[in-house]
């Protein structure tokens, strides 16, 4: 069903997408289909967060300051830039921006971080906040906007301001380092 629903969204709209269509797509009944989903939407929703983990993945070393997985996260978005579209200027982002903060809220406590004086619980939604804000904006620009372009803003406003090692700022009131 996921495989017949992507492809759907690469050719129409998601809102004129039928379940009917998907099922068909998938060779599957009509049933079937409720069997798994309460409807579009949470087909629509797992997807998503599959997607989250992945593009995780796939930047992981950049958040470490290597621009190579920049290029690798920003290629795959570019490749897959109808569902991603969807994803993050459709009825998914809130998922999407969800999801993804939860887990780079998971990460940054399990690993050694390049700027320990920095709050996780800032830290995490501002660097989901850049990095979405980043490829949505992006996607509604024509598609032959520069790739390199947007590897160079996701290093500039994202990698490094907050995974480059930095001194702390002398503040007046020192951020709790809370654990889990």
């Amino acid at each position: 069903m996921r495989t017949a629903f992507l492809g759907l969204v690469e050719r129409k709209p998601l809102d004129d997408i039928s379940i009917k269509e998907i099922t068909d797509g998938a060779g599957l009944s009509y049933p079937t289909f409720f069997r798994r989903y309460a409807g579009k939407s949470e087909l629509l929703e797992e997807i998503a967060t599959d997607e989250v983990r992945r593009l995780i993945a796939l930047g992981h070393a950049a958040l470490d300051g290597g621009q190579g997985s920049a290029w690798e996260l920003c290629s795959y978005v570019h490749a897959h830039r109808k569902l991603w579209t969807v994803l993050l200027n459709g009825g998914a982002a809130h998922i999407m921006r969800e999801e993804f903060r939860r887990i780079a809220e998971e990460m940054a406590y399990s690993r050694p971080r390049a700027n320990p004086w920095l709050p996780v619980e800032l830290a995490a939604p501002f660097v989901t906040s850049g990095i979405f804000e980043i490829l949505a904006w992006w996607l509604r620009q024509p598609e032959d906007y520069p790739l390199d372009d947007i590897v160079a803003l996701f290093d500039a406003l994202i990698v490094d301001v907050t995974a480059r090692p930095r001194i702390a700022p002398k503040l007046i009131r020192k951020p709790e380092i809370n654990q889990p």
